[in-house]
């Protein structure tokens, strides 16, 4: 199969990849809605008990550090606004679709894409506080979608696994293998699903460009704090079989921003302590 009959076959696919949960896409309706009230949002993320149940435990983490313990969704929503429960709520959503498929061929481990992807918004956050404050919670969505692209990849990178790992120029299946093999990497696959979704046009180019910032249409630097924030997570080994990879630096990346290698340490540090928080229960509530 040539590589324009597979890409084909691939973009083909991205229809078959489930709509968001109808209670995730209404959730993020209404945090866009500026007249919409804490009570309406508690009526809707209430309907479902696990989502209702991984917020509150999210809430009740270290990383938020709150004063009391968050017993109901309209609690956490007073203490931490529409933006960031909307970003809970939109992370349980893609834990679950990130694990309906097999991705040890790109050397996750079982729940690994979910790990990688959380701990990159995560990174995608901080690395916006330091660039662009005001982005913050659209980087945190930027970042927990980045990789979304390889959930329709995987059953063709396990058929073509051999020719993959062939011309990749290191030890796992690289982008450039994707576009080499399929005539496409999972960035843009990714933006082909954001967009599916009717995501806003800023994320759908930070997705597609976040290997490649400076390709950005004008818009690069939503696309650099995702990149930056996905390096972070490559180099701490966030979900991956074989640990930390040695992702360099862009050269445009540290032109563009000023970050350098030692910067990247502290963000390394920085990130993998606040990953840490959010899986530890919070000792002063």
């Amino acid at each position: 199969m040539s590589n324009n009959a597979l890409v084909n076959q691939i973009l083909q696919d991205i229809h078959d990849i489930p709509p968001l949960p109808e209670i995730a896409t209404r959730v993020m309706q209404l945090t866009n809605d500026p007249d919409v009230s804490a009570a309406e949002l508690n009526k809707v993320i209430s309907q479902d008990e696990a989502l209702t149940a991984n917020l509150l435990k999210l809430c009740n983490s270290s990383y938020y550090g709150l004063p009391r313990v968050i017993s109901s969704v309209t609690q956490a929503i007073m203490y931490l606004g529409f933006q960031t429960v909307r970003n809970m709520v939109l992370a349980t959503a893609m834990e679950n679709l990130y694990q309906r498929e097999d991705l040890s061929v790109y050397g996750y481990t079982p729940h690994g894409l979910s790990e990688h992807s959380f701990a990159t918004a995560v990174a995608s956050q901080v690395v916006s506080k330091k660039l662009r404050p005001g982005l913050g919670d659209t980087a945190f969505t930027a970042g927990l979608l980045h990789a979304v692209g390889r959930i329709v990849l995987a059953k063709y990178a396990r058929e073509h696994e051999t020719k993959l790992r062939e011309v990749s120029e290191a030890d796992y299946i690289t982008s450039q293998a994707e576009k080499e093999v399929f005539g496409a990497d999972y960035a843009e696959i990714g933006a082909k699903i954001a967009d599916n979704w009717n995501f806003p046009q800023e994320l759908i180019l930070a997705i597609g460009y976040h290997l490649d910032p400076e390709e950005a249409k004008g818009r690069p630097l939503l696309a650099v704090i995702v990149y930056l924030g996905n390096v972070v997570c490559q180099r701490l080994g966030v979900g991956l079989i074989e640990g930390p990879r040695e992702i360099p630096l862009s050269d445009y990346c540290t032109e563009a921003t000023g970050v350098s290698e030692e910067d990247m340490k502290s963000l390394c540090e920085e990130v993998h302590e606040n990953v840490r928080l959010t899986a530890e229960p919070n000792p002063k509530a």
